[in-house]
């Protein structure tokens, strides 16, 4: 870092630096053929929940839709059960079991067939002459959210309402962010940029003064939509800040997830 003589910074000075913004990650994903599948009559076939992912950690809002997206893709048909038996008639002839385990559970009377993960196993000795302990099993279903998530309570009430992602779209629903973007000529009156990026088809990037209203309808704040990688942009004042968003040619267009921020601190 280099710093003009009069910003240099004062003895034991703290430079704090931050990295985008700061909130809670949170994701909405909806599984739009699910939905439609389970609606009957005044059932509108929405099962939702509200999660807390503990563990592994979600760092960031795409982390939450993959989370989200695996629990669609995963959660099974939702079976849980015990199972009491000897030692001598556990499930396959097994000389024991542990939890980890796999089981497959076919109950015709419960119309259950699925395949299932023990979780806990209990022994009870009631025949120590014979050697025949009791065995209790507990499963759940091979597809059950708790086997790769730990979830904990929601540490926040939700205050805004999250865009409803569909699965098909996760991943696809925002542009890559324009991590590459950097200044390259500064005069008097404008500065040059690099995207650090190809354009999008039928896209370019949009700029504004402030991190807020990305829409090619809304034009406050708007400084300028670009179709070329290298563009310039207008200077009024010794600092001078831009954030950035690319965006494609769809409708709506989608843009970057995150703005990049260049700033100008530089004598006129």
């Amino acid at each position: 870092m280099q710093f003009y003589p009069e910003y240099i910074p004062a003895a034991n000075e703290t430079i704090e630096v931050t990295y985008r913004g700061t909130g809670r990650s949170m994701a909405r994903v909806v599984n739009s053929a699910s939905i439609a599948e389970h609606q009957h009559g005044a059932d509108d076939g929405v099962r939702s929940r509200v999660l807390h992912v503990a563990a592994p950690k979600a760092r960031t809002s795409a982390d939450c839709e993959v989370a989200a997206l695996a629990l669609l893709d995963d959660a099974g048909q939702g079976w849980t059960g015990e199972y009491h038996t000897w030692s001598q008639f556990l499930p396959g002839a097994a000389a024991d079991i542990f939890p980890g385990d796999g089981l497959n559970v076919d109950v015709p009377s419960r119309a259950a067939t699925f395949s299932g993960i023990v979780r806990e196993v209990e022994i009870s000795e009631f025949d120590w002459l014979g050697e025949s302990p009791r065995y209790t099993l507990r499963f759940v279903d091979a597809g059950d959210p708790s086997l790769a998530f730990a979830f904990g309570t929601p540490e926040v009430r939700l205050t805004r309402a999250l865009q409803a992602i569909d699965v098909s779209q996760v991943d696809d629903i925002y542009l890559s962010d324009l991590t590459g973007a950097e200044i390259t000529t500064v005069t008097s009156t404008t500065v040059s940029v690099d995207a650090g990026a190809d354009i999008p088809a039928g896209g370019g990037i949009e700029v504004r003064y402030a991190d807020a209203g990305w829409s090619k309808t809304n034009s406050r704040n708007l400084i300028g939509r670009f179709t070329s990688r290298s563009f310039a942009l207008p200077r009024y004042a010794r600092g001078q800040t831009y954030f950035l968003r690319s965006y494609d040619g769809s409708s709506p267009s989608k843009y970057s997830r995150n703005s990049t921020v260049l700033h100008v601190d530089y004598p006129l």
